[in-house]
């Protein structure tokens, strides 16, 4: 019943969006479905766009990154006043094009200061960042060329109301940062040509005649894919990228710094030009697991499995792991249970000691002692069940051993501490050591 209400509820906002008697600007089906972008405190700023467009044109919004609307707000050279930064496609001599229109307030009233145009199809990304030095920051706008699969990184500057492009550079992504820490900015550009094995990553920095390469280091050549790449430090405090790549196979993380006036790439082996350290399954991505500001990698770890059930399945616990540049540390072991949506963090005292049983069907996973001389289990520690809340509210489980630990309103997840941990475990600690996957 909710998902026919609130299907009738879309279904009236687009009719209302479509009859509002707005002439002077359509937007994409995607955006039919938001809430309208250029009302409220941002219309002055919608008006500006109208009074220089100059004709009828669509909203464009980006597709990727932290910046998603058809108008972006920043306050570039830090002056304390906010510019806007609008882009929309339009008709020009019978060639689609998208515009960025430079806004600015001036007194109580915003007004087109500058705009450019490309011949693309639409936006992949937006950033902003100094890369000159000159305390203002450059605009970054990724480009998806029409009718080609290409993408291209312009970076432009905004000065005495006046948008220059520095620099047309293709891409696969991109990402910003003080990788060298020199003080200036320099952009890290991800290219990808997985058809003839050839993947790498180079870092620019910006000058008068646009961008010029720093470094330049090799990718793992089986690579099909990428996530976006994260900004963030080595255990050693390091400016690093780290980078989530999908193989054939499973998922990797691949680790740049700059050293010896060089981009390293420590965890990729010369020889095979491939990453096989961080080798996992492709649905596990880096992440603050234990919330010290810096960035781990899950590394998965085969762990004896318990189970009747699907002989021959492999169980891994996955080790999420600290790296220095040179090594990679264990910081926090964890059972993932991507099927009924939770992690536990194992207590390091059980390292290389424990089994685990996976039961699907019942939605239960147990954990238990394990002699690795005799590959014999020994008591359970601690058993994991997830069900309906409903059930559990109704009283179905409570016989059964099993206290609640926590819910998300649909189902409940439960615990039973078992026999072989009962001085060493209590459910505070379960609690604190149990989360749900965001």
């Amino acid at each position: 019943m909710k998902r026919i209400k609130y299907g009738f509820l879309c279904m009236a906002a687009v009719l209302c969006f479509l009859l509002c008697g707005c002439d002077t600007f359509t937007t994409d089906t995607a955006e039919l479905l938001s809430p309208p972008a250029l009302s409220g405190d941002i219309a002055p700023i919608a008006a500006a766009i109208k009074a220089s467009a100059g004709g009828e044109y669509t909203l464009k919004y980006p597709t990727k990154g932290s910046y998603r609307s058809a108008v972006v707000q920043n306050d570039i050279n830090a002056d304390g006043v906010l510019e806007a930064f609008a882009f929309y496609s339009r008709n020009e001599d019978n060639t689609q094009v998208i515009c960025i229109n430079v806004i600015c307030k001036q007194g109580d009233k915003w007004i087109s200061c500058a705009q450019s145009s490309m011949n693309a199809g639409g936006i992949d990304r937006i950033d902003f960042y100094d890369l000159d030095g000159d305390g203002v920051e450059e605009i970054l706008v990724g480009w998806e060329i029409y009718g080609t699969s290409e993408m291209q990184l312009a970076i432009y500057s905004f000065k005495n109301n006046t948008l220059i492009q520095r620099t047309l550079q293709k891409y696969s992504n991109f990402v910003c940062c003080d990788i060298n820490e020199d003080g200036v900015g320099e952009v890290l550009i991800i290219d990808f040509n997985s058809s003839e094995q050839r993947n790498s990553a180079s870092v620019y920095n910006l000058a008068d005649n646009g961008l010029n390469m720093v470094y330049f280091c090799e990718l793992d050549r089986t690579v099909k894919s990428i996530n976006d790449p994260v900004v963030s430090t080595l255990s050693s405090g390091k400016p690093a990228v780290y980078i989530d790549e999908i193989k054939g196979i499973g998922a990797i993380t691949e680790v740049l710094f700059a050293e010896k006036n060089t981009l390293m790439n420590p965890l990729l082996n010369a020889e095979s030009r491939e990453n096989v350290a961080t080798l996992r399954s492709a649905s596990y991505s880096i992440k603050d697991i234990n919330g010290d500001g810096i960035v781990e990698i899950p590394v998965q770890e085969s762990v004896p499995p318990l189970t009747d059930f699907g002989k021959g399945e492999k169980l891994y616990l996955t080790n999420w792991c600290s790296y220095n540049g040179e090594t990679l540390t264990n910081q926090v072991t964890t059972m993932i249970n991507d099927a009924d949506g939770y992690y536990y963090k194992i207590s390091s005292k059980w390292a290389g000691q424990i089994a685990v049983l996976k039961d699907q069907s019942s939605h239960l996973r147990e954990i238990y002692r394990y002699d690795n001389a005799t590959a014999m289990p020994g008591d359970m520690l601690v058993s994991f069940m997830t069900v309906k809340k409903s059930d559990w509210d109704a009283g179905k489980y409570k016989d059964k051993g099993y206290s609640e630990i926590t819910h998300d309103g649909i189902s409940s997840y439960l615990c039973k501490i078992g026999k072989g941990a009962k001085e060493e475990l209590t459910e505070e600690d379960v609690r604190k050591n149990f989360n749900l996957i965001d």
